[in-house]
């Protein structure tokens, strides 16, 4: 059932959510509206962006730094401010960009909002919070709309994550990372652990048939 439910994701409802997002959309949770640009990934269309908003709002973020890694639309960062924490907000999509900047000011948000590929062009520094919702899929990245859903071939996006991460973290870091059961869990796991990193299940939720999404809290050995 799983297999065929990620056929039906990667053939089906991927071309069909980016068919829908060929026009600019709107979409508020939490009290918070966001324009969707054509291209940035729709946080509604999916419980992963709800799933990670609905923990972190349950957790002393206020007063706290907090990174986002693939910003997307800015609905997590923008929420995480408006809750009282110092956010920066990364893509490396420049439509993302330009999205997360025009709902930060259409919700009189403060952020800081830097177009990087993952932490090349953030300042050295540890964070309080880092927050992941990341590309699940194995899959090349032929086009900047697929820099959301595809991490490479061979895992290049995670490989690259666990590559630097441990740079942008001391011993209180909470490094918060959504996983669905659709993507490859045990091979992002190996790489993980190959860079001395350990997955901590925190929640996990039933999404549709057996699939499942999962939030797990990532620690340095």
């Amino acid at each position: 059932m799983r297999k065929v439910f990620k056929r039906f994701i990667s053939f089906f409802l991927i071309p069909i959510t980016r068919w829908y997002l060929r026009k600019e959309r709107s979409y508020t949770y939490k009290g918070i509206t966001v324009n969707v640009f054509p291209g940035v990934f729709h946080p509604g269309l999916f419980y992963s962006t709800k799933f990670l908003i609905d923990f972190l709002l349950t957790q002393p973020i206020a007063n706290s730094s907090l990174l986002e890694l693939g910003c997307g639309t800015g609905l997590i960062s923008i929420l995480s401010a408006k809750h009282g924490a110092h956010v920066t907000a990364i893509d490396l999509s420049q439509h993302a960009i330009e999205n997360v900047t025009a709902n930060a000011n259409l919700n009189q948000a403060s952020l800081l909002i830097i177009k990087s590929d993952l932490f090349e062009k953030i300042p050295q520094q540890a964070f309080d919070w880092i927050v992941i919702n990341p590309p699940y899929y194995a899959k090349v990245v032929r086009n900047e709309a697929e820099l959301a859903w595809h991490s490479g071939e061979r895992f290049e996006y995670f490989r690259k994550l666990f590559d630097l991460i441990g740079n942008f973290m001391n011993s209180k870091t909470q490094v918060i990372m959504v996983l669905t059961l659709g993507s490859e869990l045990e091979k992002i796991f190996e790489i993980g652990e190959s860079k001395n990193f350990k997955f901590e299940l925190v929640k996990e939720r039933r999404v549709l048939f057996d699939e499942k999404d999962f939030l797990y809290r990532i620690k340095k050995n």
